[in-house]
């Protein structure tokens, strides 16, 4: 089943993690009524995890099962998907810095292996974008047996549990950002926000709509265009109000970790199902495109963003907001770039050499 619409929205996901980083006070960011929305890149990884779960019940999940699923394959499949672009990446930042890994000699091994966001201390060393690959990983290790368990006890036994997950981590999540021994960039810091284990939710909550989705395939109507629109200003809303929510409560909150899952939900199911024209002019192959290469984009903006600070930004002298869009546009054709030369062809090598036809 192919769902051509959504891949644009992972591009999108991933330039509001490179405002987040490099946009800070250029436009629109600067603009007080989009500043929340624009740099929403920590919640946009949380959509990405939402969406990870649904595209991989598209994908894998089969309403009559004749085989399990081969575990080998699914795992050299995603391997080959992330692993090659994240390597370069990694390796471009351990050269830049150097220092960092005489400082924290596990990090290099840590984000070798995409083990980085276990450790406190150590998911923002290097490539800080890895971190949420890393998180990722872990997804991709359970699915085979998630899978597995939906066809063995049913789906309404993982809802359940993705229920009860998205509970406890709110519950740790906001009781420990509000609490006195939070500080941030610490080791409680780091285990509420990086550690894999509490982003699991978003990703169970997208396994579950996903097989949802696939069994009511024949009974699915595309809804109008408004429904669409008003799922994707409740996110804004969402966003925009969330210092006006706080300061009502007297209390932070955070929407990293599934807080808004079901808002994502509602958006992604809505733009799945819909079969007009929405779904033609975000199929357009330019759009496809830029989803497609929206991984590179993601794990390259730092490696990038660093050189053009380095190399290119006191030689052109732009000012900050040029300088920002200048080096984005030339991500954006790096991006390009290395998913048709490099992604591509890398992700065929691997599993043409890798992949087993004995299922494990």
């Amino acid at each position: 089943m192919q769902i051509n619409q959504i891949t644009f929205t992972r591009f999108i996901a991933a330039l509001t993690v490179v405002f987040f980083h490099y946009g800070s006070h250029t436009l629109p960011e600067s603009l007080p009524w989009l500043k929340q929305s624009i740099t929403a890149g920590p919640i946009a990884v949380n959509y990405f995890y939402v969406l990870s779960g649904f595209i991989m019940a598209i994908a894998y999940y089969q309403i009559n099962p004749t085989a399990p699923l081969n575990k080998k394959k699914y795992w050299t499949a995603r391997f080959a998907r992330i692993y090659p672009v994240y390597l370069i990446a990694l390796l471009l930042m351990a050269v830049a810095s150097f220092s960092v890994l005489g400082e924290k000699p596990l990090a290099f091994p840590l984000h070798l292996t995409m083990l980085q966001a276990w450790f406190s201390g150590y998911p923002m060393t290097l490539n800080n974008p890895g971190w949420s690959l890393s998180v990722e990983a872990f997804f991709y290790l359970c699915f085979p047996f998630l899978l597995a368990f939906i066809y063995r006890s049913g789906l309404k036994y993982l809802a359940l549990i993705a229920v009860v997950c998205w509970l406890i981590t709110q519950y740790v999540l906001l009781t420990s950002i509000n609490s006195d021994e939070y500080v941030v960039n610490g080791s409680l810091h780091d285990l509420v926000y990086y550690n894999p284990l509490m982003h699991i939710n978003a990703f169970l909550a997208g396994l579950v709509c996903g097989v949802l989705f696939k069994r009511n395939t024949d009974k699915r109507f595309s809804p109008k265009p408004i429904w669409l629109i008003a799922s994707l200003v409740l996110i804004v809303v969402l966003l925009e109000t969330k210092p006006l929510i706080e300061s009502a409560l007297g209390y932070k909150i955070a929407y990293t970790n599934g807080l808004i899952a079901p808002a994502f939900l509602l958006f992604i199911w809505l733009l799945a199902s819909n079969q007009g024209r929405v779904q033609r002019w975000l199929s357009h192959p330019l759009l496809i495109l830029l989803g497609e290469a929206s991984f590179s984009l993601y794990i390259l903006q730092k490696p990038v963003f660093g050189l053009y600070n380095k190399i290119l930004e006191k030689r052109l002298n732009l000012g900050e907001t040029a300088d920002f869009y200048v080096a984005l546009i030339l991500l954006v054709i790096i991006s390009i770039a290395s998913y048709k030369l490099f992604e591509t062809p890398a992700r065929t090598l691997i599993n043409r050499k890798l992949a087993s036809k004995n299922p494990i």
